[in-house]
């Protein structure tokens, strides 16, 4: 019985990290259609970039296979390993969305990483559903 005890402590002790990921207060969504990555903000302020690095918007990394930034996506995006593209997207104001597209490939997941200033050093994280 005491084993089992253990065992189940442990278990929720190791589930510790993956709780602080859930955050059933925030209200920003990273989607995805087709080839398209849409981080949308409607607030109640702006997702920024790590405030300790002085990087102005958040992170977007992208894995997929065959992945080709389309223009606008060229300017932020930069491919850190044969299949992980990492995006610096601009500030995400309160009310607006940021569009990160790729014309060729497939998409095999994506997350978001962002700042609320009233949050602090508490990192807003958006994973792809």
């Amino acid at each position: 019985m005491k084993r089992l005890l253990l065992l189940c402590a442990l278990t929720m002790t190791a589930c510790a990290p993956i709780a602080q990921l859930a955050q059933p207060d925030e209200s920003a969504r990273l989607t995805q259609d087709g080839l398209s990555l849409l981080v949308s903000n409607p607030g109640p302020e702006s997702l920024t970039g790590d405030p300790s690095r002085n990087i102005p918007g958040g992170v977007l990394t992208v894995d997929g296979l065959g992945l080709t930034p389309d223009d606008q996506a060229k300017q932020w995006c930069m491919l850190n390993s044969s299949a992980r593209w990492d995006c610096f997207v601009p500030e995400v104001k309160a009310g607006e969305r940021v569009l990160v597209t790729f014309t060729s490939g497939v998409i095999n997941d994506a997350m978001f990483t962002g700042y609320r200033a009233s949050r602090g050093a508490v990192p807003v994280v958006l994973m792809l559903k």
